[in-house]
């Protein structure tokens, strides 16, 4: 989708570049030009058609994308998309023209009119529904917090469903926690920006009377809700069910996808996402698997770990001694401006670096020696 203010600016663009094409095809049909100064406005002319159809199949690309998420048109979007979709055979029409019949280039001006005054209707009625917005938003700057609640209930009903039935709202009633709901909403802003007027009284509706308590209970229900409409939508819950992890490896595995899927998993989701995995399939913690994540988890940021093991387990060293290496990694993190580890963290690494050191083992020859 494109953003407002570029919409806006390319829509102007477009229509400036239209209109001067038709200023130059006007100028070469209906006034006696010099043949020189004639192939200088043909050329031009050309020019702009080109950037013209280029800006127009932008605009056509992004609005099909944008009908296809629509439930419902109203009667003022149903004669936008009509006049953008017609627009083409007629663009078509006259580049075939220009292009293969030289004997019809009388009617070329007709043709260019009727494609700007199109252009036209079109930019104008993309234009009304966010004006149309601006003139009828309530305000709702001195409105407290109720007044904000019961007028946001009255928009919800208006605005929500010309994308949409309220049903797809309603089914999320309970299973979504307050920060999921303001997610939700500024989507739907970024989808169809006229709603930036009014999402503060729709959001704080959805926030008072749908979202799911802040209550582990709460928690569990987004975090259900989540699984459904994120995880299988790329493979079966079965998938996802059949593994049993640690709180800390759902955390890795959720984090591994939201990093995959930016635009699919949102940061504020990851959490009820893992609280809910680690509830229905967790393992307990094993200790030595949380020393070892830790430990990559911090070193693994300056250097290869398997340095920092062959040294572990070539030389017996006490976590002390382990402890004041890792503080000098400390200094060195501090100057790199890094994420620094606390004391207890610094600690673990130490012991586990410490407990990586094991007795080699006597050959043959020298149990027989002994």
């Amino acid at each position: 989708m494109l953003d407002p203010t570029l919409s806006a600016l390319l829509g102007a663009l477009w229509l400036l570049t239209g209109g001067v094409a038709v200023r130059l095809m006007l100028r070469v049909y209906g006034q006696r030009v010099p043949t020189e100064g004639r192939l200088a406005a043909v050329r031009m002319h050309r020019v702009l058609g080109r950037a013209y159809v280029l800006i127009y199949l932008v605009f056509l690309f992004v609005m099909i994308r944008k009908v296809l998420t629509y439930a419902s048109f109203t009667p003022l979007q149903a004669v936008h998309i009509a006049l953008g979709v017609g627009l083409f055979p007629v663009l078509a029409t006259k580049i075939l023209v220009v292009r293969r019949y030289r004997s019809l280039h009388r009617i070329l001006p007709g043709l260019g009119i009727t494609v700007y005054s199109m252009s036209v209707a079109i930019v104008a009625l993309g234009a009304m529904p966010f004006l149309i917005a601006k003139a009828t938003a309530p305000e709702t700057d001195e409105l407290d917090e109720q007044g904000l609640i019961r007028a946001g209930m009255a928009l919800l009903e208006q605005r929500c469903q010309k994308c949409h039935d309220l049903d797809r709202v309603y089914d999320q009633k309970g299973r979504k926690s307050s920060d999921l709901w303001e997610v939700t909403v500024d989507e739907m802003v970024r989808l169809e920006p006229p709603l930036a007027d009014v999402r503060d009284p729709i959001l704080a509706y959805l926030q008072a009377e749908f979202a799911a308590p802040d209550t582990p209970a709460g928690v569990m229900l987004t975090g259900s809700a989540l699984i459904e409409a994120r995880c299988q939508k790329c493979h079966s819950l079965d998938r996802v069910f059949g593994y049993t992890k640690t709180e800390q490896q759902w955390r890795l595995t959720v984090e591994r996808y939201a990093e995959l899927l930016p635009n699919h998993i949102h940061p504020s989701e990851i959490d009820p996402i893992v609280m809910y995995l680690y509830a229905k399939r967790g393992a307990p913690p094993d200790p030595e698997e949380e020393m070892r994540a830790l430990f990559e988890q911090q070193c693994g940021r300056c250097h290869n770990l398997s340095r920092a093991l062959d040294q572990a387990r070539e030389s017996q060293i006490s976590p002390r001694r382990w402890k004041r290496v890792i503080r000098r990694m400390k200094g060195i993190a501090e100057e790199r401006e890094l994420e620094i580890w606390s004391e207890d963290e610094a600690q673990t690494i130490a012991e586990y670096l410490a407990a990586q050191y094991k007795e080699p083992e006597a050959d043959e020859g020298e149990d027989e020696e002994k």
